[in-house]
């Protein structure tokens, strides 16, 4: 797609070292995907400069370059702007005709539940037969079809490429997760929110962050960024609610399972083996039949419910929607067989996930039966959620193994030592390196009657170690033993 230069940098305030080209053929701010006529951003990383990585750049065709400061002796132009990230994202929208702004778009931001409600909303748009489209930790979905994607919420160019495709497939609405990282980096700068929501706040990428009030304070960007005339929902039950609600932009919607608010559940909604009962609104009352389990999963619904209302869905929609649901990828996603344990895979990462997982699972445990849940930390992430892990672990389950999840660069061994600091002299566990070895020996060493819960890879397909990804499917180890 070429496009004139004055076009793609309207509204941009630069300098200028060089004459601009006429026009441009792409965008890049990776070096080795440059192609000829591409306009090169070079970002500054946390590991990585970019500026070192025009000249490559140069050497596949980039016919300029967006710079923070000028280089010497480069041969190609210079667009100097004060942050190239944010450059990135106006840019990019540029290019790509604004797409955000010719739909309905829906974020959705906390620690836990993003996916989750995505994945209900997706159900519900396709029951009210509005075209749509999401994008979120499972990749990006356009109507029926599944795309593969790396990042909870795409950098900023990639973001406004989806959302181009989906435009030309027709797609009218898209609910995308809003991680805490695209917010601080600025990926979604550029994207006209139609409306926002807000599941809840927990202790997760500290190492980011640094701090609790750090992380709150990123997550209300998005409720900054919605339209006034869209709408926002938030989870009144969390600590952190009153924050988001003060800087709200459009009308806020509350749901709560413990007070008053605009969406709650009646006093007779049951949630150990499915969730059955009605939900009161302002647009009515949602009749609700759905195969999900858990208290926290009462919190999802709500929020999907006050969305789908929000936007003029049907009660009766989003009830025939919820109730056709089987299972969310990775979110307590059973793997049974008559003779052995019951698994659950779920991706359960955080000491508050961990506990909302096992709570649910507790209740379903044989009379005869332990709760056994098997679960690891991340290399290079928050450090400090790793004994909190451990004694989420402890607070429910009857025994733990603990082994490796995505430990990158970090020492595995070290990893597992850091967490175990978190049980209590008292606590039953086992320490099992290596991901599949441990899976095996808990299936080896169980019963029948036993309820066994593998925490943290959930829907992924991949072991992170040492910068490569390698092939591991937790679902499909299970399935194949």
């Amino acid at each position: 797609m070429i496009k004139s230069t004055q076009e793609v940098l309207k509204g941009i305030n630069y300098q200028l070292h060089g004459n601009l080209p006429k026009s441009i053929s792409s965008l890049s701010f990776n070096s080795k995907n440059v192609e000829p006529d591409s306009l090169f951003f070079a970002i500054r990383g946390q590991k990585e400069n970019g500026h070192k990585y025009i000249p490559l750049a140069i050497t596949n065709g980039a016919s300029a370059a967006v710079v923070e400061n000028f280089l010497p002796d480069m041969t190609i132009p210079q667009i100097k702007v004060p942050n190239t990230r944010i450059a990135l994202s106006h840019i990019s929208a540029n290019y790509y005709d604004h797409p955000s702004k010719k739909m309905k778009i829906v974020g959705i931001t906390g620690t836990n539940g993003k996916t989750t409600v995505v994945y209900l909303l997706n159900k519900i748009f396709k029951s009210a037969n509005i075209p749509r489209g999401t994008i979120g930790t499972l990749g990006y979905s356009i109507g029926d079809k599944n795309f593969s994607g790396y990042l909870t919420t795409p950098e900023s160019l990639r973001l406004q490429q989806i959302l181009y495709k989906m435009l030309e497939n027709s797609i009218s609405t898209v609910v995308m997760e809003v991680s805490s990282h695209a917010l601080a980096l600025r990926r979604v700068e550029d994207i006209t929110f139609t409306g926002g929501v807000f599941t809840n706040l927990s202790q997760d990428h500290l190492d980011f962050h640094i701090t609790m009030e750090n992380y709150a304070e990123v997550k209300t960007e998005l409720f900054k960024k919605v339209i006034m005339k869209g709408f926002l929902v938030c989870n009144i039950d969390d600590s952190y609610s009153d924050k988001f609600i003060k800087v709200a932009t459009a009308p806020v919607s509350t749901f709560s399972i413990s007070q008053n608010a605009d969406f709650i559940w009646n006093s007779k909604v049951s949630y150990v083996s499915g969730i059955k009962g009605i939900i009161l609104s302002p647009g009515g009352k949602i009749k609700v039949d759905c195969p999900l389990s858990g208290e926290f999963n009462l919190k999802n619904i709500l929020a999907a419910a006050a969305v789908a209302i929000n936007l003029g869905i049907k009660p009766e929609t989003i009830s025939q929607a919820l109730s056709q649901i089987e299972f969310i990828p990775g979110r307590l996603q059973e793997i049974s067989k008559p003779g052995y344990p019951r698994i659950f895979v779920d991706y359960a990462h955080t000491p508050d996930a961990i506990k909302n997982v096992l709570e649910t699972l507790k209740e379903i445990v044989p009379q005869e039966g332990k709760l056994i849940a098997l679960f690891g930390c991340g290399g290079n992430r928050d450090k400090g959620k790793r004994p909190k892990m451990a004694k989420a672990v402890e607070s429910l389950a009857d025994f733990a193994v603990v082994t490796d999840d995505n430990p990158r660069f970090e020492d595995p061994k070290q990893i597992i030592q850091e967490a175990v600091k978190g049980f209590s002299k008292s606590m039953p566990y086992r320490i099992i390196n290596g991901r599949k070895k441990a899976i095996i020996w808990i299936l080896n060493n169980s019963s029948k009657n036993d309820i066994i819960a593998l925490l943290g890879k959930g829907h992924e397909t991949y072991q992170e170690i040492n910068g490569k990804r390698y092939p591991f499917s937790e679902v499909q180890i299970v399935e194949d033993i």
